[in-house]
């Protein structure tokens, strides 16, 4: 896999002249501000809310930037959770979060209607995308945020799984992985229910996949899919 931005910039179809490239930079480095200080107020948000516990994060010491982050979906707060995942002082910063603006659920589709999603969106760095619109399109801003060196976390699931397990996994990590020949990070989340208010989440973090580009799009996909939920089946509530 390539480790150099510049590499991965070589493969990329952008027009780095662009009046969008230049604003998707300036985007980078407000996001990046905006993560690292934040990590303080949602190490207390967590601590007051959840039992959080976090397995292997050391394998982010273990690649360059940039990198694409893998993972399932089971909460609102999972994107959240990722800054404390990568702990105070990281080199991934900043992540830029593929999202939607409609949901499952009418409460955050009230909060979208509003504005509130797209102003938590922009202080963040989340880049949504349109579903239907085609994986080529939707995968665009990802490789241009990738060409300047962010780091791009993907829901391959497409939605927030509520049913204990993890979903089928949509091919748009997949094929943005065949495409820049990013590092890949696998990420788990599984959510217990305690005895007290507080819910725990177990969070394990996987090696980097190592994986061919020659593969097709729904064998890396299907590679995908068994990396997380080896992960997620290997946690147990102690």
């Amino acid at each position: 896999m390539a480790n150099s931005i510049e590499g991965t910039i070589g493969r990329l179809d952008i027009d780095t002249s662009s009046d969008i490239f230049s604003k998707e930079k300036l985007v980078n480095e407000f996001a990046r501000i905006t993560q690292f200080m934040t990590w303080p107020l949602l190490g207390v948000i967590f601590s007051i809310f959840f039992k959080l516990e976090i397995h292997g994060s050391e394998a982010f010491k273990k690649v360059q930037g940039p990198i694409l982050i893998i993972a399932n979906h089971v909460s609102f707060y999972d994107s959240f959770a990722f800054r404390l995942i990568l702990g105070f002082r990281t080199d991934h910063l900043p992540l830029r979060f593929m999202a939607v603006n409609t949901f499952e659920s009418e409460i955050m589709n009230i909060l979208a209607r509003i504005g509130l999603i797209d102003f938590i969106y922009s202080l963040f760095g989340v880049f949504t995308i349109t579903p239907g619109l085609g994986i080529e399109k939707n995968i665009k801003k990802a490789k241009d945020i990738i060409s300047l060196g962010g780091n791009v976390v993907i829901y391959p699931e497409g939605s927030i799984s509520r049913i204990g397990q993890i979903g089928q996994f949509k091919n748009g990590a997949s094929v943005l992985f065949k495409q820049t020949e990013v590092n890949v990070i696998p990420v788990s989340f599984k959510k217990f229910k305690t005895n007290n208010l507080r819910p725990k989440i177990i969070v394990n973090v996987g090696n980097p996949i190592i994986i061919s580009r020659k593969n097709t799009v729904e064998n890396t996909t299907r590679i995908f899919r068994d990396k997380i939920v080896e992960l997620y089946e290997s946690t147990n509530q102690e």
